[in-house]
């Protein structure tokens, strides 16, 4: 899957909607640990972010090689400050149709209308590539990115509780959402 397109966000700033290739490991890396450090809505803590640059250029290739992985990243002035994917199911007949989404934005580019387009893009491509239905988890006090996820037509089909276990002993919940394509 091929994608690129320029957007400009809410501030006038210019941003740059496209797929991350090899050459992007690194950044992609430094991308993750920078929101895991900036928030606890995501998966790892920064100093669990320990995958080589090799092994993050070898996934990327194999990314660009699979016609239903899908991954876009944000990019301003050269740098990444979002990014976006959605993991397939396995090759099953009955899974085929199912894919997990997941997203990160760099805390001082939200609100800035990004999650919208990288959403927006990764449906439709979802969709290109046969896909009728994505699912996510998000953490329950996450408030931002359920309050994006409905307007593109996710519903809630159950709640996981401690969903998330922090360092400091708190737990969180998370929603678990789908959306099915063609259907709001």
């Amino acid at each position: 899957m091929r994608y690129r397109k320029d957007i400009e966000l809410k501030n006038g700033t210019k941003c740059v909607l496209r797929n991350p290739t090899a050459e992007d490991a690194q950044a992609i890396l430094e991308h993750m640990k920078i929101t895991s450090d900036e928030t606890e809505f995501m998966a790892r803590y920064s100093d669990e972010i320990i995958t080589p640059p090799a092994e993050e250029a070898a996934y990327l290739k194999t990314l660009e090689a699979d016609p239903r992985s899908i991954m876009i990243a944000a990019q301003i002035d050269g740098k990444i400050i979002a990014n976006a994917g959605i993991t397939c199911r396995p090759y099953h007949d009955r899974y085929r149709h199912r894919g997990e989404f997941g997203i990160s934005i760099q805390k001082r580019y939200w609100g800035q209308g990004i999650g919208t387009a990288i959403l927006k893009a990764i449906l439709g491509e979802a969709k290109k590539a046969g896909l009728e239905q994505v699912e996510l988890d998000v953490v329950d006090s996450n408030e931002r990115a359920f309050h994006l996820y409905r307007k593109f037509g996710f519903q809630v089909y159950g709640v996981l509780p401690r969903a998330f276990l922090y360092r400091d002993g708190h737990a969180s919940d998370a929603y678990l959402m789908v959306c099915r394509l063609g259907q709001k």
